[in-house]
């Protein structure tokens, strides 16, 4: 399994970097970009991706999430395999799961969606009774990461009434009772979002600018000639902000295309 999804080639990223960007920045700010090694070229390249995976909240691969219940055995056999994973606490199971329009309804912690591997409702003591959800129980809105249970006539009565049932007529709310297993993220992140490659390699230039911490402002002499120069990171950043965000006041860049618009309401009664 390679170290980098987006730069999976690594003499073809570095050459890439190395050609496309550092040549441009070593020619007015006055740095060597061909001393610069391989392997630190590269390094800034996954430092940059893991940075943009965590400012643009999902994974750049398709990974498959795991309750922290799960057991040495799941673990064993995803890392076998190259399979990348990650954990994350089971989901609260609150009275009005199935009231009303709710429909059993889960929102993700990761998205986008790719798939559900399975979801089991987890009683607490002193029963400690498993029920999994029927696979045709599970309804998907991908993109946004909403989960909907809509029971099959034939299979509701039983398992509800036995597992469920006696947490909705007492009222229970119960922590960490829903453990889902899903994949999520990008399928191909690269293809489907070339903007994306060239916001990460602006993100590693401006990596090795600060590693290089460039004045100010200052002044090169060669030959008898001298050049002012003027290095501000903070317009190298304002790009970079611009591409996974989108333009001051609008709703738009790397972030909207993946997620989704985003609302927010303010105001008051």
């Amino acid at each position: 399994m390679p170290a980098s999804v987006l730069f999976p080639d690594q003499a073809a990223a570095v050459a890439s970097l190395r050609a496309d960007r550092l040549v441009l920045l070593a020619s007015s700010l006055g740095f060597d970009a061909a001393a610069m090694t391989d392997s630190y070229l590269y390094g800034k390249l996954l430092t940059a991706e893991a940075k943009a995976q965590r400012e643009l909240r999902v994974f750049f691969a398709p990974t498959v999430i795991l309750p922290e219940e799960a057991t040495q055995d799941e673990i064993d056999a995803l890392e076998l395999a190259g399979t990348r994973y990650a954990m994350e606490p089971a989901y609260d199971y609150d009275p009005g799961f199935f009231h009303g329009e709710s429909w059993g309804f889960i929102q993700t912690r990761q998205k986008p969606l790719i798939s559900v591997q399975s979801i089991k409702l987890r009683y607490p003591m002193p029963t400690m009774s498993v029920f999994d959800v029927p696979n045709d129980w599970v309804r998907l809105d991908r993109k946004y990461g909403h989960i909907r249970l809509v029971p099959g006539a034939m299979q509701f009565s039983a398992p509800l009434a036995v597992f469920v049932m006696p947490a909705l007529g007492g009222g229970r709310f119960v922590p960490n009772m829903i453990q889902v297993r899903y994949t999520a993220g990008l399928r191909n992140a690269a293809a489907d979002y070339p903007d994306l490659v060239d916001v990460v390699m602006k993100m590693a230039s401006v990596g090795i600018i600060e590693d290089a911490m460039m004045p100010a402002s200052g002044s090169i002499s060669a030959d008898g000639l001298s050049q002012s120069i003027s290095t501000d990171v903070s317009k190298y950043q304002d790009v970079i902000d611009r591409l996974l965000n989108g333009p001051p006041g609008s709703n738009g860049g790397l972030r909207t295309a993946i997620h989704g618009i985003t609302l927010g309401f303010i105001g008051g009664a």
